[in-house]
């Protein structure tokens, strides 16, 4: 599923499970696999699951890691995957509609401006959630939302001037 989601978006072909690795070795990509036994039973269920993936250029730069690498974490809660690490910043969001992701200052006054620009152009907030690394630094925001934003409204949250970069993604 993982190779997948990432030959689909950039293919003319239609991707699927079945086709999905020769895809990706079409176009010169090496996958590898490590899995790590939490305690040394292959029985045990997944806990969590990284995504690392190199020579890539990534649409939300924070998710690049010291190394280079996009790296991204997540599990599965309740049926439900949650999005658990993106970079260096943990969080936790459920991976289901839409969501904006945020790279801003973690300054007070964030989660009410961008908000307001939401509720201004009558966007509808299912969650929010910030994960930081350290009090007044940097700071992810995730905000769940129930319809897609315009581009003018994205632009509008993209022109706060704590917010250094964002990405919508619909899922």
């Amino acid at each position: 599923m993982i190779i997948k989601g990432l030959i689909e978006p950039i293919s003319s072909a239609f991707v699927n499970l079945v086709n999905a690795d020769f895809s990706a070795k079409q176009r010169g990509l090496r996958i590898s696999e490590e899995r790590i036994l939490q305690d040394g039973s292959p029985e045990s269920p997944l806990d969590s699951i990284q995504v690392q993936i190199a020579n890539v250029e990534s649409k939300f730069a924070s998710a690049i890691s010291e190394n280079g690498e996009i790296t991204v974490e997540g599990r599965v809660k309740d049926g439900i995957p949650h999005l658990t690490k993106v970079g260096s910043f943990e969080m936790d969001v459920s991976l289901e509609g839409s969501i904006i992701v945020c790279r801003q200052v973690d300054q007070p006054g964030m989660i009410g401006m961008v908000g307001s620009v939401l509720g201004e152009e009558n966007v509808n907030v299912s969650f929010m959630t910030v994960g930081r690394i350290a009090p007044r630094k940097h700071a992810v925001m995730a905000i769940g939302v129930d319809e897609q934003p315009s581009k003018e409204t994205l632009k509008k949250i993209g022109d706060i001037p704590a917010i250094e970069e964002f990405v919508f993604l619909k899922l």
